[in-house]
């Protein structure tokens, strides 16, 4: 089949490279239509129903992650001059028609004793709203009356830790979004607008105003992805360049990898576009997998070729002998790694099953360029330059030629190596179990505020309001009955308040919030006595009066109405959540569970569930993780199949597993050492370094399955590997440690991880590979040989496998 690729490319090469052309300009045409969509809820998408439910929910109650929060902090926020901007702040905001509602203890309306009405402390300034001009003004606040709301917002339990921090040193204006709003783009113009209304106001001295919440977070970890694929991939391909030129120093060395990877990307951005799928948060690495896959094959490509050259072949069959003997071991590559990809096909998740067909697509697409493109443009140019140093016998066990500095060094090694073969397998398997051990200590957990660093400005904020306030992730418990008013029972409240009551002291919970605690507040104010609001209403009679006291329109989402619907047959209690993490939030829905099947069991005529975007999230990531792990091992089972297909031997693909597991094996040690948990960033680079690590095992076997049949002894095979596949092995790998070195510049943690992480992969492969694997062919190979077809005349080369 390659003796016919190559005389297809040979004879038509001037048509080849216009038709790749034409079709590079082509892609060229559709690829800046392609869309970006970074929403985090994609991750949600094909769960089962806790996606659909949480929508459902979201009308009935908005969405508590849709909630722009603006940090203030002062030496004393309830100073007057602080009082007044946060009130004044809280009214603009409402103005807005992206915001459903704004709150700040200036302005919720809770009962107090001495006014049986519920109405904000410092009276309802809406009327006058509509008539002022922006900025809004109120009207002048005196220093008693700052004092007073202080005194009333510290003992009112529902502002004291979520409006106003203990220490009156925070506050926050809470502004809710519209619920049918999830785009990141809406929610950039929505947080630039609140920025906006922001700056209307002149901070008093001493004031800090900050954005901060779910809303912003988003916006910023998407703008954050965004900004590091416009910066560093363009970075990186030019580092690239600057290496390409050094190690080849001619111009098919450099232009042609470099013009196969331009083809891939472009091809698949278009087919992206063509199949309507946007750039997304998992999909992103699209570019730099290409990166990888293209250089690499381009690589072994552009060597194999310079050693025919320098064997003494005319530079046509030269190219010939290139695709012939390279071309197998670099569709068994990205064949490899295509398929590994595709059985994320498995995945509940639907984005990660788009991803596994996108990135098998894309891979296949750099082998059609790496294949068509590179020996077609290869004929019009001079051989990649190899390194040359000078020259030296060759050791006996190797082929009688002069070596080049670099061959020299690695046959050199690789005798060395085999000449204590047990020593390097003992010590290899010691520093296995040392490996394992460090592994054993990562964690599969995710949190979001890990893509920041600890002095990030975000960061700091989000930790600031999880420390004196009651945080920004919500994990929400819905009870529903198919009975009209089941939610005025004074039985079912006290379960609620009991519930909420064992939630207080968990540690990851920073408050509860429910119907209940309005009734309690309004009990409170009815009788004038604070103690009463530990006692739940004792009757039906009391429950309906005191709903007459704090109750809106029903159709409203504020005050008791945002927790409880107006035939009171759904009601939700609220929980905010530490950035513990999916797998403490977890363990909280299973603790959960447990409580609410003790407290409202099947006869309550009470259903109840879990949702809310902490839960729901947590859910869903812990879901994602575990399929691309089963993807993974699925992924490692074929690779092995198929080797022990294509080379006929059942003792190669057992051998395979060793090197293609140890580089996850050496990045997993790294990540238990560093403290680095398995999450959505992290996952997402085993399933590209499953590729890496396989690619130069392949062509490693590949070269010895070509030398074993013409080399006199075992280890005289192994060493012409060395000397035919071990030069490409070891740039491809210098190559994309250099290029990948440039991600750790970043100050976004995903991108220092990738870079980081994938480096370590690489580096494990190349131990693997020229190290490892040696080893274990001498040692198995040698107990238990490879039957083999010997080449009937000299020079010969056997491409028939071995059988088992």
């Amino acid at each position: 089949m390659f003796n016919r690729l190559a005389t297809l490319v040979l004879r038509h090469r001037l048509a080849v490279v216009i038709a790749m052309a034409l079709f590079t300009l082509g892609s060229l045409a559709l690829a800046p239509r392609v869309g970006f969509n970074f929403t985090p809820q994609q991750l949600f998408e094909g769960r089962g129903d806790d996606d659909q439910y949480r929508e459902i929910f979201a009308e009935r109650f908005g969405r508590e992650d849709n909630v722009i929060i603006v940090l203030v902090e002062a030496p004393d926020v309830l100073a007057t001059p602080v009082v007044s901007l946060i009130r004044d702040l809280t009214y603009e905001l409402r103005r807005l028609d992206t915001i459903e509602d704004a709150q700040s203890l200036a302005t919720i309306a809770i009962p107090r004793p001495e006014s049986l009405s519920s109405e904000p402390y410092l009276g309802d300034l809406s009327q006058q709203l509509a008539s002022a001009p922006p900025p809004f003004r109120g009207p002048p606040i005196s220093p008693e009356q700052a004092r007073e709301l202080g005194e009333y917002a510290l003992g009112e339990p529902l502002i004291a830790g979520r409006l106003l921090s203990a220490d009156q040193k925070s506050a926050i204006v809470a502004a809710r979004i519209d619920t049918a709003i999830q785009d990141v783009n809406e929610l950039r113009a929505i947080n630039h607008r609140v920025a906006e209304t922001l700056a209307l106001y002149d901070l008093p001295e001493g004031v800090r105003a900050t954005l901060a919440g779910v809303p912003p977070l988003r916006v910023e970890i998407v703008d954050n992805l965004r900004r590091e694929q416009l910066l560093f991939v363009p970075l990186t391909a030019l580092v690239y360049l600057l290496v390409l030129i050094f190690l080849f120093r001619t111009p098919s060395g450099v232009l042609l990898p470099l013009g196969t990877v331009v083809i891939a990307l472009l091809s698949t951005l278009a087919m992206l576009v063509l199949t309507n799928y946007p750039i997304n948060i998992i999909n992103n690495v699209l570019p730099t997998l290409i990166f990888v896959i293209g250089i690499s094959d381009s690589i072994h490509m552009l060597t194999r070729q310079a050693e025919e050259v320098e064997a003494g072949r005319p530079h046509s069959e030269a190219i010939r002998q290139m695709i012939r003997h390279t071309g197998v071991a670099c569709l068994l590559t990205t064949g490899t790694t295509a398929v590994g990809f595709l059985s994320l096909y498995s995945a509940e998740t639907t984005i990660l099953r788009n991803f596994g067909w996108q990135a098998a697509t894309g891979v296949m697409l750099a082998y059609l360029a790496t294949m068509l493109f590179l020996p077609a443009g290869l004929t019009f140019l001079k051989p990649a330059r190899c390194i040359h140093g000078h020259d030296t016998p060759v050791p006996t066990q190797a082929p009688q030629r002069q070596m080049p500095a670099l061959e020299r060094l690695l046959v050199r090694s690789g005798d060395a190596l085999l000449s204590r073969p047990w020593t390097v397998l003992t010590v290899s398997l010691v520093a296995c179990g040392l490996l394992i051990a460090q592994a054993s200590h990562v964690i599969i957990d995710t949190k979001i505020l890990e893509v920041f660093s600890q002095n990030h400005p975000t960061f700091q904020s989000t930790v600031k309001l999880e420390e004196d306030l009651s945080g920004i992730l919500p994990i929400e418990i819905s009870l529903e009955s198919p009975v009209r008013d089941r939610f005025k029972d004074p039985q079912v409240l006290d379960h609620i308040s009991r519930l909420q009551a064992s939630l207080r002291d968990h540690p990851i919970v920073l408050s509860t919030e429910s119907h209940v605690d309005y009734l309690r507040a309004a009990r409170a104010a009815i009788t004038g006595d604070p103690t009463q609001r530990d006692a739940a209403p004792a009757s039906l009679a009391e429950v309906e009066q005191l709903l007459l006291l704090i109750s809106d329109a029903p159709d409203t989402r504020t005050g008791v109405h945002g927790f409880v619907t107006g035939d009171f047959r759904n009601a939700r209690i609220l929980l905010r959540v530490s950035d513990a993490g999916a797998k403490a939030n977890l363990k909280l829905a299973q603790e959960l569970h447990t409580e609410l099947e003790r407290r409202f069991p099947s006869d309550s005529n009470i259903s109840y569930r879990l949702t809310g975007d902490a839960y729901v999230a947590s859910a869903a990531l812990d879901s994602f993780i575990r399929d691309l792990l089963v993807s993974i091992l699925l992924a490692m089972g074929i690779i092995f199949g198929l080797l022990t297909v294509v080379f006929r031997s059942l003792k190669i693909g057992l051998i395979s597993l060793i090197p293609n597991a140890l580089p996850l094996l050496m990045t997993l040690g790294y990540m238990g050492w560093a403290g680095i948990n398995i999450n959505t960033t992290t996952i997402i680079i085993f399933a590209i370094s499953l590729g890496i690590a396989v690619d130069d095992s392949i062509h490693f076997f590949a070269r010895f399955i070509e030398e074993l049949p013409q080399s006199a002894s075992l280890k005289e095979a192994i060493l012409n590997t060395y000397f035919g596949a071990g030069r490409a092995i070891l740039l491809t790998s210098v190559l994309l440690l250099i290029g990948l070195s440039v991600l750790t510049l970043s100050d976004f943690v995903p991108t220092q991880q990738f870079g980081i992480l994938t480096g370590m992969t690489i580096a494990g492969a190349l131990v693997a590979d020229l190290v490892i694997l040696p080893v274990l062919l001498y040692l198995v190979l040698g107990r238990f040989p490879l039957k083999v077809r010997r080449p009937s005349t000299p020079g010969e080369r056997s491409l028939t496998g071995p059988s088992a």
